[in-house]
């Protein structure tokens, strides 16, 4: 009676310990802001998840062997981020042909729509926007923002638009 005890015990303890394996990476960055006044100091807060998911595959080639190889696939990263500007939101995604990204409108928070289309230039941290057959550059700031500088031919001035950082609400 003992024996059967132990060994169920043992068994329930090693079913209780095992793992599923995920290939998954999760980062929180926390940026706090503190704005000294005569009023106090506001501390403004902002967090933003990141998370990397990597594909695990097979190969087929050994599919009914016991020991088998395995394929490491691109790494998937996601944040939980949306950009502000003019009351419409954006989200960046990855693009799938070339290196860069996709600025696509978010609506109904379902569908989106393709606003722009976003390329690293050779310069650190720097990057090309292209929409309707312009283009201007920009940059994120320190506040998590992306900053879009033009020219306007018309008035001769360097205009910013900035599109604010939110973070979703799930």
């Amino acid at each position: 009676m003992k024996k059967i005890l132990i060994v169920l015990a043992l068994a329930a303890f090693t079913t209780g310990i095992a793992q599923e394996n995920r290939n998954e990476k999760k980062e929180t960055v926390v940026t706090k802001t503190a704005v000294k006044s005569d009023l106090g100091t506001d501390v403004s807060t902002k967090a933003v998840t990141k998370t990397e998911k990597q594909v695990i595959a097979l190969d087929a080639s050994e599919a009914n062997q016991t020991n088998q190889s395995i394929q490491m696939e691109p790494v998937k990263v996601n944040t939980d981020v949306s950009y502000d500007y003019d009351g419409n939101r954006f989200k960046f995604i990855n693009q799938k042909d070339q290196n860069g990204y996709r600025m696509m409108t978010i609506k109904d928070n379902a569908t989106q729509d393709e606003y722009a289309v976003i390329k690293p230039t050779s310069q650190n941290g720097y990057y090309i926007l292209s929409k309707d057959g312009t283009s201007s550059f920009g940059y994120f700031n320190a506040d998590g923002n992306f900053v879009v500088e033009r020219y306007d031919a018309k008035n001769d001035v360097v205009v910013s638009d900035i599109y604010k950082l939110e973070m979703n609400k799930n």
